[in-house]
């Protein structure tokens, strides 16, 4: 049986430049940038596909068509966006982390701390077996609060 998918016609092809097959300048490769944009899988450097995603961007594909094409995730694009279309910048998944404060005496990790310094303190010491004791019993070292 013959027929035809839905999306799957004849589709307009992309071009990324009419005259230049390379840009020694920004090290792009012109051609596998219209093989990547027209859905050929090509391998891209990171520079080559920042351009197609600009490109695809400025088209009106979105983020996530725009990834699958190039071959990156959508975050990554979306971060390129952001950053003005260069690489870098911050990637919109990961996290800020918080510092941990700094320990204080009657804490486990200060006992720790202790010992690695030679050091000894009872405080400490009494707090370190007092979490010792409630792993043992709970499986948590954390006081109840």
């Amino acid at each position: 049986m013959n027929g035809h998918r839905v999306g799957v016609g004849v589709r307009e092809r992309l071009y990324v430049s009419t005259t230049d097959t390379f840009d020694p300048a920004e090290d792009l490769d012109f051609i596998a940038i219209e093989y990547a944009i027209n859905g050929e899988r090509v391998k891209l450097t990171t520079g080559e596909k920042i351009y197609a995603a600009r490109i695809l961007d400025g088209r009106g594909f979105s983020l996530k068509a725009v990834g699958q094409l190039i071959g990156s995730d959508s975050s990554t694009v979306t971060g390129w966006k952001n950053n003005g279309w260069k690489p870098g910048g911050a990637h919109p998944k990961t996290r800020v982390r918080q510092a941990r404060p700094e320990p204080v005496c009657g804490e486990p990790r200060m006992y720790r701390r202790h010992l690695k310094a030679g050091e000894s303190c009872d405080v400490c010491r009494a707090a370190n077996a007092a979490a010792d004791r409630r792993y043992r019993l709970t499986g948590s070292r954390k006081e109840a609060s």
